[in-house]
C-alpha cells in the first residue's frame, strides 16, 4: 500500500471457489489471509483474528514493505514474508482434508480505497526461494479452465 491516508484495508492469502467478493480471504469457509491493518491473520474466522506477527521484527505500518505469502501444497502450511525474510508458519495442516475436492486460489481482497501493486509470479519475488522451481504455483496445480465460471453458486457459509 502506499497512502495509508485513504483508508483502505488489504488482506492476502488464500480462498476457494467460489468466494464472496464482498469478503476478505480469512473471514469466510476455506479461506485464510493476514489482513494488514492489524496484521491478523484469520483461517475460516470472522471474529478477529489472532496476531500473526510475534516474534517476528513489528512492521506498523505496509507502506514501502513487500508483504508476501506462500503454501505448501505437501503440508498445508500457509506463512508469510515481509522484504523477502520468511516469517514463522501462520498455519498447518490446511486444505488438506478433501483435497482433491478443493482448488486453493491466491486471493487479495481490498476494503476502501488504497493504492497496491500485486506479484502472482510475473516478476521475481522478494522471499528469493519462492522464485525456485519447487514453489512454482504451475508445478503443484491443474491450469483454471473453462469448467469454472459464473454459474458457480456459493456454498453455505455458516458459524462452526
Amino acid at each position: 500500500m502506499t497512502d495509508p491516508s485513504k483508508g483502505g484495508v488489504i488482506a492476502i492469502g488464500t480462498a476457494c471457489r467460489p468466494y464472496p467478493s464482498w469478503r476478505l480471504p480469512g473471514w469466510n469457509r476455506l479461506s485464510a489471509g493476514l489482513h494488514l491493518d492489524d496484521f491478523h491473520k484469520f483461517f475460516e474466522d470472522p471474529e478477529g483474528g489472532r496476531p500473526c506477527l510475534l516474534g517476528s521484527p513489528r512492521i506498523t505500518s505496509v507502506v514501502g514493505h513487500t508483504i508476501g505469502c506462500g503454501y505448501s501444497f505437501s503440508t498445508g502450511t500457509m506463512f508469510f514474508t515481509t522484504d523477502g525474510q520468511r516469517l514463522p508458519d501462520a498455519f498447518t495442516g490446511i486444505y488438506l482434508q478433501n483435497r482433491s475436492d478443493i482448488d486453493v486460489y491466491a486471493a487479495v481482497g481490498v476494503s476502501g480505497e488504497c493504492d497496491v501493486s500485486v506479484n502472482f509470479g510475473g516478476m521475481s519475488f522478494k522471499w528469493l526461494e519462492g522464485n525456485e522451481w519447487r514453489w512454482r504455483v504451475d508445478r503443484q496445480v491443474k491450469k483454471l479452465g473453462d469448467d469454472v465460471g459464473e454459474q458457480e453458486e456459493l456454498p453455505a457459509y455458516s458459524a462452526r
